[in-house]
């Protein structure tokens, strides 16, 4: 194994992790938003491969992340439905535009 690919993951992960905390923080669209929740996700759960991998507890990591994607599958079905009615209400889809909707 070289040695560079040892640090690939954790490394990938941390990217990951950035990129989406980068986008929740800086975008305002809701749709763009949904997408830096979900790289975050992605992101931490090829650092939680990682670390199964690293500690021999790789069945651990697998089950665990089968049950996040699970359940980030039905967060991600939510929060787009949540999605498809701001855009009803507001075209532009602005989440700071948020606190005028009724309800």
């Amino acid at each position: 194994m070289a040695p560079w690919s040892e640090h690939f993951a954790p490394v990938l992960g941390l990217i990951l992790l950035g990129i989406g905390v980068w986008c929740l923080a800086t975008r305002r669209r809701a749709i763009q938003q949904v997408i830096g929740l979900n790289i975050v996700v992605q992101g931490a759960l090829v650092c939680l491969i990682d670390a199964g991998a690293r500690h021999a507890e790789m069945e651990m990591a697998q089950s665990m992340v089968i049950s996040a994607l699970v359940a980030e599958a039905i967060v991600l079905a939510i929060t787009l439905a949540i999605v498809v009615n701001i855009y009803r209400h507001q075209p532009e889809g602005l989440v700071d535009n948020l606190d005028t909707l009724k309800g």
